[in-house]
C-alpha cells in the first residue's frame, strides 16, 4: 500500500484555513483588505459574540459579476496576479486569492455582490466548504459577507479562542489599524448591535489620529516627520525627548505599503537613531522602544509580502539600506527637534520670568550645544564619563579638591571644575567614604542604589541586586489578591471627586468593562460613582496609588488592564497586576535607606519574592566566588 497520498479537497482547504485564519480577527482582516482593494469608501463590521457567533462585513466597492462571485471560493482564484512578473510588483492588500474558500471551509458563508452596471445581486451560501446555494437576489453595488457560527464543527479550533472580550478587542485593534490608514475610507464597527467605533471620511491621517487618539495627541510631544530618498518615502509622528508620559506605549504602530506590519529592521533602526539622544537622560527605561507611527512606502519590487500566512511580515531585498535610510530620517527628525528646543530654551533663559519652567528635556539640550560648543574638553565623552561615574557630583564641591601640578580642568554638567590626571587623588569627607563602604554595625543590612533602579545589599554569600519597581510590584501584587478575597482595602479619599474624561481610543470598552466589574474594583479600593457619556467619577482611590496625577494613573490602569486580560480570563489577577504596576516605585526614583530596607522585609514577607506578577526575576544573586572568578583571583574549573 502506498504511504503517500493525495489530501482531499476539504482536507486541504482546513489546512489552507489553519494558516489564514488564527482566530476572528483574521477572517475581519481578509475581508476588510479586499474591500479596501475593491476601491470601497465606506466599510461596516458587525459581530457578535466576539465574532465567533457572527461576523458582517459590508462594503460599497466595485463588487463581482456571478461567475466572478463563484470562481472566488475556488483556491488560488485572484484577480491581483495574472502572470508571475505580479509576484514581485505587488501593491495591493489580498494576492493569494486564499481568503474566502478557506473561511467558507470552517464555517457557514454567505456572499451577496452586485456590480453597478448590474440590475440584481448574486448570492452565494457555503456550508463547511460545500456550496448550497447559488442564486439571484436584490442588493446594493459592493460586496456583503457573512460568516456564521465559526469553527463550530471544529471543536479542537474552537477551544483556542480566547474570551469574548479578548477576541472582539483584536478587531477592534485591526479597525484602529486602518482608520490610521485610510483616513478617505469610513470605518463603522458594530458589536452586538451597538455602535463601538464610528470613523467618518476626514481629509488627513492626522485628523483621524486625533479622533482615534483624542485632541491631545499632539500635545504629548509627538512631533510630525516627512523624509524621502531614493524610492523610499517615511512619514508620521514620533516622540521627541521630553520625560515619557503614561498611556505612550499605545502608540506603537509600523505601516509599509498600506499593511500594518511587525518589522524587526524597521524597530532596530528606529531604536538606534533615537540611542545617543536618550542614553544620558534615559526616558525610555527597560529598552522600551519609543512611541511612534510611521508610513513607510518603497517600490513594490524592494519587498517580498509572500513570506507570512497573515501577511504580517514582510522580508525587503535589501535590508541594509532601508536599516540605513530609516534610521538616517529619524536621526535628522531629532536633531531639527533638538534645535527647536534650544531655541525655546534661550528665549526662557533669556526671559525667565515671562516664560514657563524649562522642562528637563529642554536643559539637557541647552547644557549640550551650549557646554560642549562654548568649551573644549580636554577628555572625550566616554573618559568624562567613566570619571563621573566613579563619585557623585556633591564630592567635587571646592572645599573637597586637590589641584595637582599635572592637573587638567575637564567642564562638567554644572558647569564647575573638576581635576584628573592618571593618578589624580580626590580628597572626599569621611562621611562620603562610609557612604560606600559597609561598617561593622551594617553588614547585616546596608542597601544602597545604583542608578536609582537596582537596590543592592550584601549578604553572607556575596551581593543581592533586587529590581525596585518589580519588587514592588510583587508586593503590591499579593496584597491587592488578598483584598480581592476578603481583606479590607485601605483607601484615601479624594478632597474633590475627580471627573475623568475617558480617551476615545476607550470609550468603547471602559464603562461596560467597569460596570461589570464594580464590585472588584470597590475591593481593591475604587470608588466609582456614575458614567455620563465618555467621563467617569472617582471619589476613593487605593491608598498605594500616591502618584495620582489628576486621575490620568486610573486611564493607564484601563489600558494595562486591557492587555493583561487579553492574556488570562481572570478578571480579578488582570487588574491586580495593572493597579500594582502603576502603583509601584518607578525605576529612577532615589530611595532612602529606610525605604530600601523596608522594601527588602516586605519583598521576602511574599509567598512568592523572587518573580513580579508578569514571571520575570527581580533578584539577582551573585556570590563571592563568582566575583572571585571575575576578578581572576581563582581559576574557572
Amino acid at each position: 500500500m502506498n504511504k503517500i497520498k493525495i489530501l482531499s479537497e476539504k482536507i486541504s482547504n482546513r489546512i489552507a484555513a489553519g494558516e489564514v485564519v488564527e482566530r476572528p480577527a483574521s477572517i475581519v482582516k481578509e475581508l476588510v483588505e479586499n474591500s479596501l482593494d475593491a476601491g470601497s469608501t465606506a466599510i461596516t463590521i458587525a459581530i457578535e459574540d466576539g465574532g465567533k457567533k457572527l461576523i458582517q462585513v459590508v462594503d460599497n466597492g466595485c463588487g463581482m459579476s456571478e461567475d466572478d462571485a463563484l470562481t472566488s471560493f475556488e483556491r488560488h482564484a485572484t484577480s491581483k496576479i495574472s502572470k508571475i512578473e505580479d509576484i514581485f510588483k505587488i501593491s495591493t492588500l489580498g494576492f493569494r486569492g486564499e481568503a474566502l474558500p478557506s473561511i467558507s471551509a470552517v464555517s457557514n458563508m454567505t456572499l451577496i455582490t452586485k456590480l453597478e452596471e448590474d440590475d440584481i445581486a448574486t448570492q452565494v451560501d457555503i456550508d463547511n466548504g460545500v456550496m448550497r446555494n447559488a442564486t439571484k437576489t436584490s442588493g446594493n453595488t459592493g460586496t456583503t459577507i457573512i460568516v456564521r457560527q465559526l469553527f463550530a464543527n471544529i471543536p479542537a479550533r474552537r477551544k483556542f479562542l480566547k474570551s469574548v472580550q479578548v477576541e472582539a478587542r483584536h478587531i477592534i485593534n485591526y479597525v484602529y489599524y486602518q482608520a490610521i490608514l485610510y483616513p478617505h475610507v469610513h470605518f463603522k464597527l458594530i458589536i452586538n448591535g451597538k455602535v463601538r467605533l464610528n470613523y467618518p471620511v476626514v481629509q488627513t491621517k492626522k485628523h483621524r489620529m486625533l479622533s482615534i487618539f483624542g485632541s491631545d495627541f499632539e500635545k504629548r510631544d509627538m512631533f510630525e516627520i516627512f523624509y524621502e530618498k531614493e524610492g523610499m518615502q517615511i512619514s508620521g509622528f514620533i516622540k521627541g525627548l521630553e520625560e515619557i508620559t503614561e498611556g505612550m506605549n499605545d502608540y506603537h504602530y509600523i505601516f509599509i505599503n498600506g499593511r500594518y506590519i511587525k518589522d524587526k529592521i524597521m524597530l532596530h533602526s528606529l531604536k538606534a537613531a533615537y540611542e545617543p539622544f536618550i542614553k544620558k537622560i534615559r526616558i525610555f527605561q527597560n529598552a522600551k522602544t519609543p512611541p511612534h507611527i510611521l508610513f513607510f512606502n518603497i517600490t513594490p519590487e524592494q519587498v517580498d509580502c509572500n513570506v507570512h500566512p497573515a501577511k504580517l511580515e514582510i522580508r525587503f531585498r535589501d535590508a541594509q539600506s532601508v536599516h540605513g535610510f530609516v534610521k538616517q530620517a529619524i536621526t535628522q527628525a531629532l536633531m531639527s527637534y533638538e534645535e527647536e528646543k534650544f531655541q525655546s530654551i534661550k528665549k526662557k533663559f533669556e526671559s525667565p520670568t515671562t516664560f514657563e519652567k524649562p522642562s528637563a528635556a529642554e536643559i539637557n539640550t541647552y547644557r549640550k550645544k551650549v557646554e560642549y560648543k562654548e568649551t573644549k574638553p580636554v577628555f572625550d565623552n566616554y573618559v568624562r564619563d567613566s570619571f563621573q561615574k566613579l563619585y557623585q557630583p556633591d564630592l567635587f564641591h571646592e572645599k573637597y579638591r586637590n589641584y595637582p601640578s599635572d592637573v587638567k580642568s575637564v567642564v562638567t554638567d554644572d558647569n564647575s571644575d573638576i581635576t584628573s590626571t592618571e593618578n589624580a587623588q580626590v580628597n572626599r569627607p569621611e562621611e562620603h567614604v562610609n557612604y560606600f563602604l559597609l561598617s561593622k554595625e551594617e553588614e547585616l543590612i546596608n542597601p544602597w542604589q545604583l542608578h536609582q533602579s537596582y537596590v543592592l545589599v550584601q549578604i553572607e554569600e556575596g551581593l543581592l541586586m533586587i529590581d525596585q519597581h518589580a519588587a514592588h510590584e510583587r508586593i503590591l501584587y499579593e496584597k491587592i489578591l488578598h483584598r480581592i478575597h476578603g481583606a479590607p482595602a485601605p483607601t484615601q479619599k479624594l478632597l474633590f471627586p475627580i471627573v475623568i474624561d475617558i480617551p476615545p481610543i476607550l470609550q468603547h470598552v471602559v464603562p461596560e468593562l467597569i460596570s461589570e466589574n464594580l464590585e472588584i474594583f470597590h475591593k481593591i479600593g475604587f470608588s466609582l460613582k456614575t458614567f455620563s457619556g465618555s467621563s467617569i467619577v472617582i471619589e476613593e482611590i487605593p491608598a498605594e496609588l500616591e502618584d495620582w496625577d489628576g486621575g490620568e494613573v486610573f486611564i493607564d490602569i484601563i489600558k494595562q488592564l486591557q492587555d493583561e486580560f487579553s492574556e488570562t480570563s481572570d478578571f480579578r489577577d488582570s487588574l491586580a497586576k495593572s493597579v500594582s504596576c502603576k502603583a509601584a516605585i518607578k525605576a529612577g526614583k532615589k530611595m532612602s535607606q529606610k525605604e530600601m530596607v523596608a522594601l527588602i522585609n516586605d519583598l521576602f514577607s511574599c509567598e512568592v519574592p523572587y518573580f513580579c506578577p508578569h514571571g520575570r526575576p527581580l533578584i539577582i544573586k551573585m556570590t563571592l566566588t563568582e566575583l572571585e572568578k571575575r576578578f581572576k583571583r581563582i581559576e574557572n574549573h
